[in-house]
């Protein structure tokens, strides 16, 4: 019992951070959406276009998607396609829906090593975007290696917290 209550008081935690990042994310769109409007306006009104707003503004785009994608398993907004899903009885839907977390979760760790991997690639070796900025590339990176980590972990809370439902009905 002691091992149920220290797994639901971590996803609760995970869950409060996940919340945090989605927050966050929305902030990240107000701030994308005044670089957008500051460049339209410096280039349509004043014609002098800005160097920064149209790279910034795909950075933050990444940022955005990646840092929110824990909030969205939270809020289970990720999209699925249910339609054969739905028509299964509830016992074996739950678990098609926990070995489909698995795949999932084991793809998430793939993906987030490669994103860490090219973040720390791109930091070691000093990369740095081929713009006029320069901006060094291992900063939008690091939001998607990230992004994924808080995924990973709130997958995983996602998973124990299923495996704790099949396993009391049976």
């Amino acid at each position: 019992m002691k091992k149920i209550l220290w797994m639901e008081w971590l996803f609760q935690k995970t869950q409060k951070v996940s919340m945090f990042l989605g927050y966050f994310s929305g902030v990240l769109v107000l701030l994308m959406v005044a670089c957008i409007i500051y460049d339209v306006v410096m280039r349509h009104i004043f014609n002098d276009p800005t160097i920064w707003a149209d790279e910034f503004s795909c950075y933050l785009l990444v940022a955005i998607t990646f840092l929110g994608a824990a909030y969205t398993l939270v809020i289970d907004g990720h999209i699925r396609v249910e339609t054969i899903v739905e028509r299964l009885p509830h016992k074996v839907r739950e678990w098609v829906e926990f070995i489909a977390d698995i795949l999932g979760f084991g793809f998430l760790i793939i993906f987030g090593c490669f994103a860490f991997g090219l973040a720390w690639s791109s930091y070691i070796d000093v990369n740095l975007a081929s713009t006029l900025v320069r901006t060094p590339l291992f900063i939008p990176q690091l939001s998607v290696a990230l992004g994924l980590t808080w995924l990973c972990l709130q997958m995983l809370g996602v998973i124990l917290q299923r495996s704790v439902r099949i396993w009391k009905k049976e």
